[in-house]
């Protein structure tokens, strides 16, 4: 396990945090892309990749949350 911080408010191993906080990753979500990093477009391409249908109106953080939820789900 590796301590990851957040950069944007969003669920983070089954929590919402705010931007500061902090939380374990386990090791397969340590090796993944830090999706708070991406830009928007970024990450509607990734969820695209993913098969997960995002709108474009959604932000940044729903789109983060939709994505880890489909990952995991």
């Amino acid at each position: 396990m590796s301590q990851k911080v957040v950069v944007e408010a969003g669920f983070y191993g089954g929590k919402f945090l705010k931007p500061g906080q902090s939380y374990e990753a386990a090791e397969e979500d340590a090796a993944s892309v830090d999706l708070g990093k991406l830009t928007k477009d970024e990450l509607i391409a990734e969820a695209s990749r993913l098969g997960i249908d995002v709108s474009s109106g959604s932000t940044k953080a729903e789109i983060i949350a939709a994505i880890v939820a489909g990952h995991h789900g």
